[in-house]
C-alpha cells in the first residue's frame, strides 16, 4: 500500500453514490482531497518556506532567464515553486519582468 492508499484508507475516501447537490461538493471536497494528496506525497527531508523562496527568487528568475539549469542549481526553489502557487505567481511575474528587460 502506497503513502496515498493509506492517506484515502485513513480519511475514509470510499467511492459512494452521493444525491446530485452532494455530488457537487463531494467533487469540489474530493478535488481538493487529491490536491492535498498529491503534495503531501511530493513533501521533501528538507524543505524551504516561501520567506526563503521569496529571498532568492530574483536571482533565481534570472539564472532562469539567462537559460540557465535551475532545477539542479537551485533544486530546493524549484521544488517549492512546483508546489506553491503563490510563489509560482510571484515568479512569473518576477520572469516576465526579467524577460521584458533583456
Amino acid at each position: 500500500m502506497n503513502f496515498k492508499q493509506k492517506l484515502q484508507r485513513l480519511f475514509g475516501l470510499k467511492k459512494q453514490k452521493p444525491s446530485s447537490s452532494e455530488s457537487m461538493m463531494q467533487s469540489g471536497k474530493s478535488e481538493m482531497m487529491q490536491k492535498m494528496l498529491t503534495m503531501l506525497s511530493k513533501t521533501q527531508e528538507v524543505e524551504m518556506t516561501c520567506d526563503d523562496v521569496f529571498a532568492v527568487l530574483d536571482q533565481f528568475a534570472e539564472m532562469a532567464a539567462r537559460g540557465e539549469d535551475v532545477s539542479k542549481l537551485m533544486p530546493l526553489v524549484k521544488h517549492h515553486i512546483d508546489m506553491c502557487a503563490d510563489c509560482l505567481e510571484e515568479y512569473r511575474v518576477l520572469e516576465s519582468i526579467v524577460l521584458n528587460a533583456a
